[in-house]
């Protein structure tokens, strides 16, 4: 509120200053009182009856009203975007051939593939019964195999595991770490 009224106080007195002028004179309106002025070499009003009869230069000839000539285009001095390298690829390492272990510790080919798909299990929890369903001799039959837990199917794969939405199968000579399991089958 002081600093208000401290710029209220300053824009005042340069007003009255500018009023007081230097001659110590009162002025009115940017001129001082009593001081007469008189017009030089001014054309009285009365005497221009049109423009062109005025002595009046045009700035321009375009009509304000109307749109012009559009500017010439300027060249464009960006320069072009460099084009990013094509980033190239390590070399990706040759995979290892994956070893598969046997009962007794050594290194064996890989265990034959399960073909057949899990339909779920019947039976009580404590004596579960697992079904599968694989292609039969001819194409157009399906065989429906059934086993227990811990029987061989095919003299190849053993019934480890039954649960409710999958299988664990594991291989007849091969050690517990390569047993796979098997999804429940959707169709």
């Amino acid at each position: 509120m002081v600093v208000l009224l401290a710029v209220l106080v300053v824009v005042g007195g340069f007003a009255v200053s500018r009023m007081v002028g230097s001659s110590g004179g009162v002025q009115v309106g940017g001129r001082q009182a009593g001081a007469e002025y008189e017009a030089r070499d001014l054309p009285r009003l009365a005497e221009i009856s049109t423009w062109e009869d005025a002595d009046v230069e045009a700035i321009t000839s375009r009509n304000p009203f109307t749109f012009g000539a559009p500017p010439t285009p300027t060249r464009n001095l960006t320069p072009p975007p460099t084009r990013v390298p094509i980033p190239t690829r390590p070399p990706q390492p040759t995979p290892t051939p994956r070893l598969y272990m046997g009962e007794d510790g050594r290194v064996k080919g890989p265990p034959p593939a399960f073909e057949r798909k899990y339909l779920g299990y019947l039976g009580p929890s404590y004596l579960k019964v697992a079904a599968f369903r694989r292609q039969g001799a001819e194409p157009s039959t399906t065989v429906v195999d059934v086993g227990a837990e811990g029987e061989i199917l095919d003299d190849i794969f053993i019934i480890r595991e039954i649960g409710h939405e999958s299988v664990l199968i594991g291989f007849v000579g091969y050690d517990s770490s390569e047993d796979t399991r098997v999804p429940l089958a959707e169709d």
